[in-house]
């Protein structure tokens, strides 16, 4: 057991040792909202641009297989009556075509530089006569715009295939 009962008197309220550090924290909370803020506002942006990203990449997911179901219809009625099941490529492509830029076009300013291709692919080439329709586009950042790279949008592109099927029972 010690043998000294009395106290020591600190001078200046400094710990002894720590005279250099100052015991006021004024001004530490400013600190941290102007260190952590612009983290927040970015994270928050890039939540809202991958949001609008998602919403338009499925919208025009859906376009392009409304565009590949009309270009399907197309059908070649000569070889048709023939026994043949074909599509007519030049009605079928530019039916997709025509119907997949109408309801991409139709989502306004989200979409930037659509480009929309379709492809007929008959009995040579594939078993079922198909369609494919593509679309490479960017999307518009509201948020990351100003990082390198996304100025002038999210690249994105989507395909979608539509077949004619026959029909062995009925």
């Amino acid at each position: 057991m010690s043998s000294f009962r009395g106290s020591v008197k600190r001078r200046g309220g400094f710990r002894p040792g720590l005279r250099l550090l100052p015991t006021s924290e004024d001004g530490a909370v400013l600190a941290l909202v102007a260190v952590f803020l612009p983290v927040a506002v970015l994270t928050v942006g890039m939540v809202l641009d991958l949001g609008i990203v998602y919403f338009a990449k499925r919208a025009v997911q859906g376009a392009c297989d409304l565009g590949a179901l009309a270009g399907v219809i197309e059908l070649d009625w000569d070889a048709l009556a023939s026994g043949d099941v074909r599509i007519d490529p030049t009605m079928g492509q530019a039916k997709a075509v025509q119907v997949a830029s109408e309801n991409v076009y139709a989502l306004g300013g989200v979409i930037r530089e659509a480009s929309i291709s379709a492809h007929v692919l008959n009995a040579p080439d594939r078993e079922e006569p198909t369609v494919r329709v593509e679309c490479c586009f960017k999307v518009r950042t509201h948020f990351l715009g100003f990082l390198p790279g996304l100025g002038e949008g999210i690249s994105c592109s989507v395909s979608s295939e539509g077949s004619v099927v026959r029909r062995t029972k009925w």
